[in-house]
């Protein structure tokens, strides 16, 4: 019997397996939107089962897979944007970076705007910390963000994250989801506060509770409706005071 070690498999090259049967930015669009259902603990039962009819088994199979090297490899690499790396370099075409204006940042800028923005001896000592970030794409600044607390205060993180391009939702979910930053999702405009569907994670809904009493709560049965017009007036000043703050 061999005694080397197995190498770990790569979500990259699993993808590239059903690419050979569907569109390369299909099966990224089909993957990620399973594995953020997959990662939502039964609130987005619904969303899940509507993605999965459109694959045929040996697919759904691939996908799991998939999303199973990804966690292992995001393990070996705290707190960085893989799956965002893969969407620009693979799913996304040339001409889609440009027609969209769609790029990645590199981990090392996003680091270092974490620092330059988010002052930890300025946050209150308790109570929860907002942040908004309008034009999340995959979450890599809020990765950033979520590297740069300490535990005890990343749970106390309160994001709200906002693209118009679905799939960079479905990305951010993912990550803020595996890396425990509690995170509204919202699909939408920032600019003419146009908002078509939210999600939030498991770590944002009414964290106090035991999951099993989360999964139940109005928040988590509301999971994929437009947020209600009392949440837009509160992201209004969030989004002017987000864009001092870059000034």
């Amino acid at each position: 019997m061999s005694t080397r070690k197995s190498q770990p498999s790569d979500f990259r090259k699993i993808l590239d397996r059903i690419s050979h049967r569907h569109d390369t930015r299909r099966v990224f669009d089909g993957f990620t939107r399973l594995a953020a259902c997959a990662l939502a603990a039964q609130t987005r039962e619904a969303e899940y089962l509507d993605e999965a009819k459109r694959w045929e088994k040996p697919d759904l199979e691939l996908f799991a897979e998939a999303l199973g090297a990804l966690v292992s490899e995001m393990e070996s690499r705290p707190f960085e944007d893989l799956i965002g790396g893969y969407y620009m370099e693979f799913a996304l075409s040339h001409k889609g970076q440009q027609w969209n204006g769609e790029f990645h940042t590199p981990k090392n800028i996003c680091d270092m705007m974490a620092r330059m923005l988010f002052d930890l001896e300025s946050l209150p000592t308790e109570g929860p910390i907002t942040v908004c970030e309008p034009a999340c794409g995959s979450g890599a600044m809020i990765l950033a963000v979520g590297e740069a607390c300490p535990p005890e205060l990343r749970r106390r993180l309160r994001v709200t994250a906002i693209d118009i391009n679905r799939s960079a939702c479905d990305m951010a979910f993912i990550n803020t989801t595996l890396w425990g930053i509690p995170t509204r999702v919202i699909h939408g405009n920032s600019l003419p506060l146009e908002f078509w569907a939210a999600w939030s994670n498991i770590h944002y809904i009414a964290p106090w509770l035991p999951l099993a009493l989360r999964i139940k709560t109005p928040e988590a049965a509301e999971q994929g409706e437009p947020p209600k017009p009392a949440e837009r007036e509160q992201i209004k000043p969030a989004l002017v005071q987000q864009e001092l703050a870059l000034e």
